[in-house]
């Protein structure tokens, strides 16, 4: 054999020796490669090609990209797979959505769902409750901030992507679901019966406290969709056509949701021209500066409400109106969520959310992983219900409408705290009683059919006595702040 074959037989050898070496050890047939191991011999395999392949145009990024191409070209079963895959390697808050899915998520932003009235995040063991809105099953079922459902019916949600759990908990009006919460505290699962409900126009209440200084105007957020900004304005109108001028906006435990509707609510309140906020892009030409262009209609002195639920949206507003000097910022550092996605629908009904950039505060701050830092830092305290204060029930006398007895009155109370009643306080059984009893029973996972029956006064009962009571001491703070009028900004 001629020295010029030997050395071609010495090149191709090498050749062959170092590929063999990218095989992981001890595995050479297919029916004991898993997958993860395939992968990797496929990525060493571009890496290796990558180098000692002769042509210029041979790269790393070619080789994956004909791959990737050819492989959902030839097996179209593979797309939902790969375009999940993708979205989710950017970050924690791209997703991909298939056509199902979509339409979950586009209900979840619109305003309108059926469900049981929670905003939540994912985690490890399942769905992290972010808010509670008032007057839902979730709130008169005792589900609480910081609550972990990890099971609804009989499907573990551990693992699953957001609007996949959501599936799981939202449902048709009327029908029930029943819910394991992981409590902090609590060494057993908790299980909660909800039945589902319409959850519409709910992102925005306020209620008008008479104080010694005057009427203040309390506007709670709990989220931002689609109509916030609007029923916000409408709330703002209203204490203007009042001739108020103290506002409290309360945005605890509020995870956020659309970025436009922060900016508008933004615009009523800082003077016209000064800056909301700032899209940063990978590429400045794609950098967007959001200026107020409405009119200085409201004049309104504000304190803003944050604690460590507050993100993302939340956190536009109150930097907003924080660093233009509109609002006195009260409570704990918010959690930090200053990046942005946007929602692009694609050709098969299914659509991507993806991060397209951080948002920055009026003076140029980045509070992704960061928070904002309140202007005063104060803690709400927990203490026991009295529930001492109350008569127990006999438990000797079943009541239904008509009934009158003390008893009732008892109930009417405690449901009313429990937050299922909110007629008059008397001894009086009438259809509101009903109604409420109905509700508590539902959600607490009795037979619900309005009677107060002895294992209904037992509940009630049992679950008031193990509850507890917060003190507002940031709600108190914000009454105190805007009630001194030197310190207004």
């Amino acid at each position: 054999m001629n020295s010029g074959i030997k050395g071609i037989m010495k090149r191709c050898a090498a050749a062959f020796a170092a590929v063999m070496m990218l095989a992981p050890t001890g595995i050479y047939a297919d029916d004991v490669i898993e997958g993860k191991h395939k992968a990797g011999v496929i990525e060493d395999v571009i890496g290796y090609l990558s180098v000692y392949s002769r042509y210029d145009e041979v790269t790393q990024a070619k080789m994956f990209r004909e791959g990737l191409l050819k492989a959902v070209e030839n097996n179209p079963e593979l797309y939902d797979e790969v375009m999940k895959t993708i979205l989710e390697s950017i970050d924690e808050n791209s997703e991909y959505y298939n056509s199902e899915e979509t339409k979950v998520f586009l209900e979840n932003i619109s305003g309108e769902i059926y469900g049981i009235g929670i905003t939540f995040d994912m985690c490890a063991d399942g769905v992290n409750v972010v808010s509670v809105i008032p007057d839902t099953p979730a709130a008169r079922g005792g589900i609480e901030v910081g609550d972990i459902i990890v099971s609804a019916d009989d499907t573990e949600l551990a693992g699953m992507k957001s609007e996949q759990a959501a599936s799981y908990i939202k449902g048709e009006e009327g029908t029930a679901v029943r819910l394991g919460i992981k409590r902090k505290g609590e060494d057993s699962i908790i299980y909660i019966d909800a039945v589902r409900e319409k959850i519409v126009g709910n992102s925005v209440s306020s209620h008008v406290y008479d104080r010694d200084s005057g009427k203040i105007m309390y506007i709670r957020v709990f989220g931002f969709v689609s109509n916030t900004a609007e029923r916000f304005k409408a709330e703002l109108d209203s204490a203007a056509a009042q001739g108020i001028d103290k506002i409290i906006i309360d945005l605890r435990d509020n995870g956020g949701g659309i970025f436009d509707q922060a900016i508008k609510m933004a615009d009523y309140l800082v003077p016209k021209g000064s800056t909301i906020t700032t899209e940063d892009h990978k590429m400045q030409i794609l950098n967007v500066v959001y200026n107020a262009v409405e009119e200085d209609t409201y004049k309104f002195n504000t304190a803003v409400l944050i604690n460590e639920n507050s993100a993302s949206a939340s956190e536009v507003l109150t930097a907003a109106l924080s660093e233009n000097g509109c609002a006195y910022v009260i409570g704990k550092r918010s959690y930090g969520k200053g990046t942005i996605q946007t929602i692009s629908n694609l050709p098969f009904g299914d659509c991507m959310k993806y991060t397209m950039g951080y948002y920055l505060t009026p003076k140029g701050n980045n509070v992704h992983k960061v928070g904002i830092a309140p202007d005063l830092e104060i803690d709400n305290t927990y203490t026991p219900f009295e529930i001492e204060k109350y008569t127990k029930f006999g438990y000797m006398n079943v009541y239904d409408v008509g009934s009158r007895s003390d008893e009732v009155k008892t109930a009417n109370e405690l449901l009313q705290i429990w937050g299922s009643y909110d007629g008059a306080i008397d001894d009086v059984y009438d259809e509101d009683m009903s109604a409420a009893v109905y509700r508590f029973q539902a959600a607490t996972g009795l037979y619900p059919y309005g009677v107060l029956d002895l294992t209904t006064q037992r509940e009630l009962y049992t679950r008031m006595e193990k509850s507890k009571v917060m003190q507002d001491n940031q709600l108190d703070a914000a009454f105190d702040w805007l009630e001194n009028a030197e310190n207004t900004k």
